[in-house]
């Protein structure tokens, strides 16, 4: 989780070509991330909707990407968004839920394993 969460603080004060636009849709795919968490009640819930979790965390690893490809980042990238935040207490209160954060973490695992390729290669 922590990972990702680095990746999402990251990705959130960034945009796609500029920093500002990276960071614009960054924050966007970072909402709806969490709008499709907000809806999980269950662990059945959870487990239903994996598909589109693993979406969402691939998408913000792709602009993850993005950013680390940018050679002159401005001092304020690393500042946390609200749509972070957002995100970050949706995985909490996930990641208490029984059996919950296996699958957060399964969901995870591409994205995580996508940046981690990343940093090997520095």
């Amino acid at each position: 989780m922590k990972k990702i969460l680095m990746a999402v603080i990251l990705l959130t004060s960034c945009g796609p070509m500029s920093m500002e636009d990276l960071r614009a849709q960054a924050d966007a795919e970072v909402s709806k991330l969490t709008e499709i968490l907000r809806e999980v009640d269950t662990k059945d819930d959870l487990q239903n909707i994996l598909p589109k979790i693993k979406k969402g965390f691939n998408k913000i690893a792709e602009l993850v990407l993005q950013v680390r490809a940018i050679p002159d980042k401005s001092p304020d990238f690393l500042e946390p968004s609200q749509a972070g935040d957002e995100l970050f207490a949706e995985l909490a209160r996930l990641y208490e839920m029984p059996g919950g954060r296996d699958l957060i973490e399964t969901a995870q695992n591409e994205a995580i394993h996508r940046l981690s390729i990343l940093e090997r290669q520095k």
